[in-house]
């Protein structure tokens, strides 16, 4: 049984209030007392990646159930796509699906054509309701309130509490100042404007310990949001003229930007599941005018926008090469970031490379000192290395195949366990039958209470044994991939002086990932960590 709600709630189609539903059409129509029950309580149907939801799907391909049962269609997914995987699934491990509401037949041409009729209005309601939803939000983004989210360094969301034209009490959202965190703000934008480099600045901020809202050292992307956040300038008549010069949609006038607020922006970027976020048109962007103040002047702070476009066009681009091999598996062993790979270069030719410390190159050396590492020397050791490794008498293939060795002593102990487990269950299940038997024959009489209460007892117990059974059966599947891992790490070893001649560098760089789990460099000597091995 699949149940499923947006929020927690015990009102209306609430989770259980489906599960019990569900309960009674089962042992109804299927004859069966014995239900797996996957709920999501507090999770959208508008998309699959839902925690029991998935589980589900898992359970299903293992042919774990015979018969999924849901209150409403709906409730397994309001997204067609998704919809149409999960049919197809059930369908290829003959599993009926069956929605009480809608009183679907998966087993006819009829009904599953009827389903998908469903579930389209399911869809069309759902994206309905998101659209309304989207221009309520845009009518009160353009009255310049703050309509949540994470709020900027340097403000706190705070509720406002005031009455409409009807005198209903109404409470709204706004900006108000956190004076430390603003100063941070004035400070960044100032040593912006003197060093012209965001790399720079980065740096500048971590030798002067400078944090961020959460209390974390600030990269050059945290430092871009705040330097092309339009919520720190002051909404005065030349901020008013530079937004209409780029074409965006003001929904204050123009007497508005008096200088005594600042502005909030709305509908910069496009949103989507699974994809990075991209800006928008300037035309599509929403500029009102706020409760907060500005603190950057207007000037400066479009100073600062002109300056990150000119710098974004000068900005060099990596070098094209094929040469590094080790980039992401060196690790700094002095703070624990990763190597970064660097060229010396001359007249488009690269002379040699190195690996050098990511938190060392941003902090300029002030959070970390390690020595950079030379990149040829570096590979030509790892691969002698792993040369060596080669030879089936090598220390490091015989740790293999005892961890080898050991995993398959461990499947063995498992398999057993597995065995009494499932005998155990079928055990219980004989005795629920033996007494349910007695239970008919006892109907009525004092016997019936407490042979009942012996049935719940052991159904509880064979509940119990059936979540054992599961989570050894998950483990498992770990120890069987680990062991199939090894078999893969201890092949390539063996193989590993040819494939490194014949490789091109895309494979080789795949084949030493395989191989290795890290390399660890302190500024004197490298670890190599391999797969599978201490």
């Amino acid at each position: 049984m699949y149940s499923r709600k947006s929020k927690f709630t015990d009102k209306g189609e609430s989770v259980q209030n489906q599960v019990e539903l569900c309960k009674e059409y089962g042992k109804l129509h299927f004859n069966t007392h014995e239900f797996t029950v996957y709920d999501d309580e507090g999770f959208s149907g508008g998309n699959a990646d839902r925690p029991q939801f998935k589980k589900m799907m898992k359970d299903a391909k293992a042919k774990k159930f015979d018969v999924l049962i849901c209150y409403r269609l709906d409730r397994i997914s309001r997204n067609i796509s998704d919809f149409t995987k999960l049919v197809e699934i059930l369908q290829k491990h003959d599993i009926t699906f069956v929605s009480i509401k809608e009183q679907f037949d998966t087993s006819t041409p009829m009904g599953r054509a009827m389903m998908y009729i469903a579930l389209v209005f399911a869809q069309l309601e759902r994206e309905t309701i998101a659209e309304r939803i989207r221009d309520n939000m845009m009518q009160l983004a353009r009255t310049g309130r703050w309509l949540g989210g994470n709020t900027p360094l340097g403000f706190k969301s705070e509720a406002i509490i005031y009455y409409d034209n009807h005198m209903n009490k109404k409470k709204m959202y706004q900006l108000t100042p956190i004076p430390q965190e603003l100063e941070t703000v004035k400070v960044i934008y100032e040593r912006y404007s003197e060093l012209d480099s965001l790399t720079q600045l980065e740096s500048w901020c971590l030798e002067n310990n400078m944090k961020s809202k959460k209390d974390k050292s600030f990269d050059k992307s945290a430092i871009k949001l705040i330097l092309t956040n339009p919520v720190y300038a002051v909404a005065d008549e030349v901020l008013y003229n530079y937004f209409y010069r780029l074409e965006m949609d003001i929904a204050s006038n123009k007497e508005s930007f008096d200088g005594k607020y600042g502005v909030l922006v709305y509908n910069k970027k496009q949103e989507k599941k699974g994809v990075s976020s991209k800006l928008k048109h300037y035309s599509e962007w929403v500029v009102a005018i706020s409760k907060h103040k500005g603190v950057i002047p207007s000037l400066d702070w479009i100073r600062v926008q002109n300056q990150l476009k000119v710098n974004s066009k000068k900005a060099p681009r990596g070098v094209n090469s094929r040469i590094a091999l080790l980039t992401p598996l060196l690790v700094c062993g002095s703070c624990g970031s990763k190597l970064k790979v660097t060229y010396k270069v001359k007249e488009g030719e690269v002379l040699h490379h190195y690996y050098k410390c990511t938190l060392k190159e941003r902090s300029r050396g002030s959070l970390c000192t390690t020595k950079n590492l030379n990149g040829k020397q570096a590979e030509e050791i790892v691969f002698i290395e792993l040369k060596k490794f080669s030879a089936s008498s090598s220390k490091l293939y015989d740790e293999l195949y005892k961890k080898r060795a050991s995993l398959s002593n461990v499947v063995e102990t498992q398999h057993n366990k597995r065995v009494l487990l499932e005998n155990q269950i079928n055990h219980h299940k004989q005795t629920i039958s033996t007494l349910a038997l007695k239970l008919a024959e006892n109907k009525g009489t004092t016997a019936d209470k407490y042979i009942m209460e012996e049935i719940e007892k052991i159904d509880l117990k064979i509940t119990e044994l059936k979540k054992e059974l599961e989570e050894l059966m998950d483990h498992s599947q770990s120890i069987h991939l680990e062991t199939t891992n090894l078999q893969v790490v201890k092949s390539l070893l063996k193989k590993f002086p040819v494939l490194l001649d014949e490789a091109a560098f895309d494979e080789k760089k795949k084949i030493l990932q395989m191989i290795i789990k890290s390399i660890i460099w302190n500024g004197e000597q490298l670890e190599i960590n391999v797969h599978g091995s201490n």
